[in-house]
């Protein structure tokens, strides 16, 4: 079995972040996502909404997407989120599948500055989506590590949806409805 792995801060989770798994199921790159929030981003500051309202925002997000599950594996952990560390636990979790790594063009330039990238490239196969103004140079010899699908092109990120949300700007279009309304019920990002 291909498990494909979504993490970040998800702060909020988006419709962008959905229409990532949801491309990686429809091309069948993998049969199951694995949505994991991070605790605590080491390249980002502190994030705005607390790990209980993004675990939750995550499930609400992704509550009708069958293949998709959403989990706390490192919130449950504590600290920094690294990906090495949360791929070899899933690695010892699920010996028999073959792990997937999924992320945006934004993050390609980056990803050799992230905690042991070599380690990370040894246990998962990096699947990376089109983004809009980013482009998908991988260092020659990584190429086979890295597959990627320009065809998909993401716009949103979740720093720009958070400005609006703050400005008191129309998020409708950039959120799942139930994500918008917890976001409205609770207050967040105001």
């Amino acid at each position: 079995m291909e498990l494909a792995v979504l993490g970040g801060s998800f702060d909020p989770v988006h419709n962008g972040h959905v229409a990532m798994a949801q491309y990686v199921l429809e091309n069948d790159l993998a049969s199951k996502v694995l949505v994991i929030p991070a605790f605590r981003s080491p390249f980002k500051p502190e994030s705005a909404a607390s790990s209980l309202d993004r675990m939750k925002m995550a499930n609400l997000a992704f509550a009708h997407c069958g293949q998709v599950r959403v989990d706390d594996l490192e919130i449950r952990r504590g600290g920094s989120s690294y990906m090495v560390e949360t791929l070899e636990e899933l690695h010892r979790l699920n010996p028999q599948s073959c792990l997937r790594l999924i992320f945006g063009a934004d993050n390609v330039d980056d990803f050799f500055q992230w905690e042991k990238p070599e380690k990370i490239l040894s246990l998962a196969k990096i699947l990376v989506l089109g983004r809009h103004g980013h482009s998908m140079k991988i260092p020659p010899r990584h190429r086979d590590s890295f597959l990627l699908y320009p065809d998909f092109d993401q716009r949103m990120s979740s720093t720009e949806i958070r400005v609006m949300l703050a400005a008191g700007d129309p998020v409708g279009d950039f959120l799942p409805p139930a994500v918008a309304n917890y976001i409205q019920a609770n207050g967040l990002y105001l």
